[in-house]
């Protein structure tokens, strides 16, 4: 399976069962054809055998050709082919036994094993896969096309850009690009750009108030997990939520890429009313990198374990966050410099049927804050 995701071309391959979920969790994205692959992810059971040169810490381990890198859910193996190609294992460990469901039942989510494997995909496959390319950036934002061009709502966890998008979900005017993070590049013809990021939007308990969003979300699901959502959501909708496939969600789906034209950053603050202001291009590449650092704090520790095993073995690190950074600046500067950047305030205890009224007006361009 060959598919186009953030602008390279993805080979993927796996055991019967993970093609089956692959094929779910890609379907939205373009296929790739005959393109040469530019990464090829193995999807696995099997433990890797790479015999290490330095295991500090455990988590991770720096190999003669490149770093292995363990996560709670997933252990990811990358290294460059021989033609430049980035190639990436990732060990997935199944959820079974009793522990495994009481902790499913505890959990937010509820999640099915698709879900579950779509999540551990995008998050520690696929958007870490993205620092290995020095024409992309990430960006903590959901973002959206309005008229043609990609509009990002950025910012921290809870400031609430899902929530502005899933205002606007059903508007003619309006695409899905991305729910959580996106990615920029400033490669193109066309100037810069935001490649879709199909991972699935996480709707919370709070979303579903005085819409739709509750019978739909609960479409198809058992009457364990219906009852979960239920009564999480009685006890505290922020506690609770479900996943959905963005196709599912959203009237129109830009599966490729789309033009970038407006950045908000969306920040909470002790004001009595929305106010937005502009944003200078060195302000926002820095609240972006602060802010995605933070975000995937969990991958950066491996870049910076692999600098260490590096300098302890006398080799050369696969990738240091450094190197990141510095490439995330450039690639951000030149992103940035070309759109229209703005802090948009909202006051701490706003309204969420208000604030997502306000929201929908101004990125529609209905209304013009001071």
């Amino acid at each position: 399976m060959k598919k186009l995701i953030f602008g390279k071309c993805y080979a993927f391959s796996g055991e019967v069962d993970h093609q089956v979920w692959l094929a779910e969790c890609l379907a939205l994205y373009a296929d790739a054809g005959d393109r040469e692959a530019e990464v090829e992810i193995v999807i696995s059971r099997d433990v890797s055998s790479d015999a290490p040169l330095a295991i500090n810490p455990r988590f991770h381990r720096k190999l003669e050709d490149g770093m292995l890198t363990s996560f709670p859910a997933v252990d990811v193996t990358w290294r460059w082919g021989r033609n430049g190609c980035l190639m990436v294992d990732a060990v997935f460990r199944l959820r079974d036994g009793i522990k495994q469901r009481v902790k499913k039942l505890l959990s937010m989510e509820y999640a099915t094993d698709v879900e579950y494997f779509e999540q551990i995909l995008h998050e520690f496959v696929l958007v870490p896969s993205t620092y290995f390319f020095n024409d992309l950036a990430p960006v903590h934002a959901s973002c959206m096309t309005v008229d043609g061009s990609a509009c990002l709502l950025a910012g921290t966890g809870g400031a609430g850009k899902s929530a502005a998008m899933l205002a606007m979900r059903r508007s003619e005017r309006v695409g899905f690009v991305c729910d959580d993070i996106a990615i920029m590049s400033s490669g193109s013809p066309a100037g810069s750009m935001v490649y879709a990021n199909m991972a699935w939007p996480k709707i919370y308990g709070y979303d579903c108030f005085g819409n739709e969003l509750g019978d739909l979300i609960l479409e198809g699901r058992g009457w364990v997990d219906r009852t979960h959502f239920r009564v999480k959501n009685w006890i505290d909708p922020a506690i609770v939520r479900r996943k959905i496939r963005p196709d599912h969600l959203y009237r129109e789906i830009e599966p490729i890429a789309a033009p970038a034209s407006r950045l908000y950053y969306v920040v909470r603050e002790g004001i009595p009313e929305i106010r937005m202001s502009g944003l200078g291009v060195n302000s926002a590449v820095e609240m972006t990198v602060a802010v995605i650092g933070a975000e995937y704090s969990i991958f950066h520790d491996h870049l910076h374990w692999e600098k260490y095993n590096a300098l302890a073995t006398g080799r050369t690190a696969m990738l240091t966050m450094d190197e990141v950074m510095a490439n995330w600046r450039s690639v951000l500067g030149k992103c940035l410099s070309g759109i229209s950047c703005f802090k948009l305030s909202v006051p701490f205890d706003m309204d969420h049927a208000m604030y997502r009224r306000r929201m929908v007006e101004i990125l529609m361009g209905e209304l013009v804050v001071q």
